[in-house]
């Protein structure tokens, strides 16, 4: 055991102090633990399969029994077991996996402490999770104790990055290149690292000093040299700066007292959500868009993508918005799950119910919203505004086609040659679509009397549409243009008289829409 280790005691009579854990040390510790992580291929996929869960979403699930170690090397498992499943492992067990450099460094990094436990044997555990996400490496606060005693997280504890509202939310940002980007309540500051693969620079943003801490090791560990962590209040530490990408995962809770960052976000959860968005005319490029996922209301006063544009202010007009809904729930569903996970029992269920009421909410909408801010060279035309569905299968190239194409739809028909130009599309069938249809006895023969068509992609859509209908779509194949499937069918007899070339243009633009086609090439 090497000597300069410094040793704690561990017993469940002196609770683990809530100091900020992780050093940030030189590069070549950093470099030295990458490569023992690398070399024993702790990697997600591996984890998932030597801990039987279908993905790191279900960790929680996770047992030391799980573990299998057959198809591994026992560094690995090692690894699983202090960084994943967070065990104190004996001295001898990791002396025996990892040479004393590697050891040295791991515990230069915090990322390993030496310990005596009540009964006097020594172990090192981890006071930190750390594991394999997204092509990354991430660490971030545990969840339980190393002494077993009870886990009361920290006001400004950094969640883990795999839980499944953070891994949606990496999949719903685009991932298009880009110039400069922003993640704000960056937490782990994956939202940043992921971003930096496909833009110039990342800037990852949060407001308390462990986040922080925990963004900044993060992209050490992961060698992220175009990623820069700041501390701030939302864009307080980025005043004066504009971006091309904004995204951000903001607590959504609605709190009586604000006592926990990462969830608590005022009377009816809207209050850092409402000043992200207020705060994009200053920091959010023409041409530039923003990516979040979150929770809002409809209320009395409106629908919440009309409330999203309000806390634009004068430069809504500036702005599309997309708003792809995952789920709702009803105030008094909101209500009973906040009880239910506080101990004021029927008091913070009556005070919830009174905030509820004077704010006339109606339904607590989640979903990914999208903004995008037009540039300055677009034709002149109203700004979109569409709720839709999210599908598992929506994710940031999805919005981004979908808000092309909403701006596209959006500036023919100001420019009065929205018909022609649809007409004009080529397009296929979509990857996605199902279609059902049901057939019924008539006049001694089984006769097509319903179709509906079904998409997951690029949102969750079913659409019921005349019998008639189904061989115009159909007779989209590679190459064809739309206006050539309506002549073709008006030559054949097939669709009736007063369906006329507009008619089916506003069918088209419906079926792209909703993921039953799909446009090949560019829109002109």
């Amino acid at each position: 055991m090497p000597a300069e280790h410094s040793m704690q005691t561990m017993t469940a009579a002196a609770p683990p102090s809530q100091d900020v854990p992780l050093r940030l040390v030189t590069a070549a510790e950093f470099a030295r633990v990458r490569s023992l992580l690398h070399a024993a291929q702790f990697e997600e996929e591996m984890v998932c399969r030597a801990l039987h869960i279908a993905s790191m979403a279900d960790l929680g699930a996770a047992r030391r029994e799980h573990l299998d170690t057959a198809a591994s090397s026992a560094t690995f498992a090692l690894l699983v077991r202090l960084f994943v499943l967070v065990e104190a492992v004996p001295v001898t067990e990791v002396e025996g996996a990892v040479d004393a450099p590697m050891l040295d460094s791991l515990v230069a990094l915090d990322l390993l402490r030496l310990t005596r436990r009540a009964d006097g044997n020594e172990v090192y555990f981890a006071p930190v999770l750390l594991y394999p996400i997204a092509g990354l490496l991430i660490a971030s606060d545990r969840y339980e104790n190393p002494d077993g005693s009870p886990f009361v997280p920290p006001p400004d504890v950094v969640f883990p990055a795999i839980f499944r509202g953070t891994l949606r939310f990496l999949r719903v940002i685009s991932k298009s290149p880009a110039d400069e980007a922003l993640d704000l309540c960056c937490g782990t500051g994956i939202g940043a690292l992921v971003l930096s693969r496909h833009v110039r620079r990342a800037v990852a943003s949060d407001i308390t000093g462990r986040a922080t801490q925990f963004a900044r090791f993060n992209r050490l560990l992961n060698g992220c040299e175009n990623v820069e962590v700041v501390q701030g209040d939302l864009y307080e530490p980025v005043e004066g700066r504009m971006f091309d990408r904004v995204v951000a995962h903001p607590p959504d809770g609605p709190a009586l007292s604000e006592t926990h960052v990462f969830r608590d976000a005022g009377e009816t959860g809207e209050g850092v959500l409402e000043r992200s968005v207020a705060g994009l005319p200053r920091h959010l490029r023409p041409g530039g868009t923003f990516y979040c996922l979150s929770a809002g209301w409809d209320t009395a006063e409106g629908p919440f993508e009309t409330r999203i544009r309000g806390w634009l202010g004068d430069h809504s007009p500036e702005f599309d918005l997309i708003l792809a809904q995952q789920e709702e729930m009803s105030p008094s569903q909101v209500v009973r799950w906040l009880s239910d996970k506080s101990a004021g029992g029927d008091g913070v269920r009556e005070a919830f119910e009174k905030r509820f009421t004077a704010a006339a909410l109606e339904r607590n909408v989640y979903g990914a919203i999208v903004l995008h801010r037009v540039g300055s060279g677009a034709h002149k035309s109203e700004p979109v505004t569409e709720r839709v569905r999210m599908s598992g299968l929506t994710d940031g190239s999805s919005l981004d086609e979908s808000q092309q194409w909403h701006r596209w739809r959006s500036a023919k028909e100001a420019e009065g040659t929205l018909a022609n130009a649809l007409l004009a599309v080529n397009a296929r069938l979509g990857s996605g679509l199902r279609v059902k249809v049901t057939h019924t006895p008539h006049d001694g023969a089984l006769a097509l009397t319903d179709v509906v068509l079904e998409s997951d992609r690029p949102f969750h859509a079913a659409t019921r549409i005349d019998p008639w209908m189904l061989p115009l779509v159909g007779a989209f194949k590679a190459g064809r243009c739309a206006r050539e499937v309506y002549d073709d069918a008006r030559r054949a007899g097939t669709i009736p008289e007063a369906f006329g070339p507009a008619d089916f243009a506003m069918l088209v633009a419906m079926a792209v829409e909703r993921g039953y086609l799909e446009v090949e090439g560019s829109l002109r």
